[in-house]
């Protein structure tokens, strides 16, 4: 199938490692305009100069998006590398609770701030600024990153599954909004990742509750005990890279206001 989306705009925010690095190379083989962004300018210059090795248009934006100062810089770097944006990809966030892996009550107010700040404030500020343009242009794609764990929160980092259930209430309320403006807003919620985060992660889940120090051993537990599924492993990031390409492109365009599980299992 062809995607269409040759010339077109992208940025993806936090596509310095992860998820989003996966998201950000597979956008480039469909010759976009791409942006890839991050938090630090050491790795976001590493995947753009892999992904520029390769003969596509890369370029880069560096900046805290749950800071407003730095949101407004990094959105003004995407102005001035590519004149706005067609496709928003809202991947970029975290959590702050206990580096991931602490109890529920071990989250602070604070960490739940500071983690609804870095996946839902970040995302509205970027859509905020690159709105309008699509909407003068008459098309768009908004696509957030959400997670397993907004639909079902673990007793593990409640900071971070709050913000994401917000995502999902967000894709929903903004579509509604962009209604017969030629954008489509949906988000995509990923099961478990195989990250260097989400290994490091696991790795220390491991040393809390004994599984072990062989890979095997610890991705067995993790799926027992986070994310059953029917296709007996995590996921990599081309997984969920492959149903950002779909909504992203213009055979999606009657596909609006819904959340696209690629976690594994029903």
């Amino acid at each position: 199938m062809a995607l269409e989306l040759a010339g077109k705009r992208v940025l993806v925010t936090g596509s310095s490692s992860g998820i989003g690095e996966g998201i950000a190379k597979r956008m480039a083989h469909e010759g976009v305009r791409l942006v890839v962004h991050g938090r630090d300018n050491e790795r976001t210059e590493r995947v753009a100069a892999e992904i520029r090795a390769t003969g596509a248009e890369v370029h880069t934006a560096v900046g805290d998006l749950s800071k407003d100062d730095q949101a407004e810089a990094v959105a003004d770097a995407v102005e001035a590398a590519v004149g706005g944006v067609d496709i928003l990809v809202n991947n970029a966030g975290g959590t702050a609770s206990g580096g991931g892996y602490g109890a529920w009550l071990d989250a602070t107010p604070e960490d739940w701030i500071a983690a609804y700040q870095g996946n839902v404030v970040a995302t509205v500020r970027m859509i905020r600024r690159f709105v309008p343009g699509m909407k003068a242009a008459g098309w768009g794609r908004i696509i957030q990153i959400a997670s397993i764990v907004g639909h079902r929160p673990p007793t593990v980092i409640p900071d971070y599954a709050g913000a994401k259930a917000a995502l999902l209430n967000l894709t929903v309320g903004l579509s509604k909004t962009l209604s017969n403006t030629g954008i489509t807003v949906n988000s995509i919620t990923p099961g478990l990742i195989l990250t260097p985060a989400t290994e490091a992660w696991l790795r220390n889940l491991a040393k809390q509750f004994g599984w072990g120090e062989e890979w095997a051993d610890i991705e067995k537990r993790a799926l027992a005990e986070f994310v059953p599924n029917d296709c007996g492993r995590i996921g990599q990031p081309e997984d969920i890279a492959h149903a950002v390409m779909y909504l992203a492109s213009p055979q999606a365009g009657f596909v609006t206001g819904t959340d696209m599980m690629v976690t594994g299992s029903n």
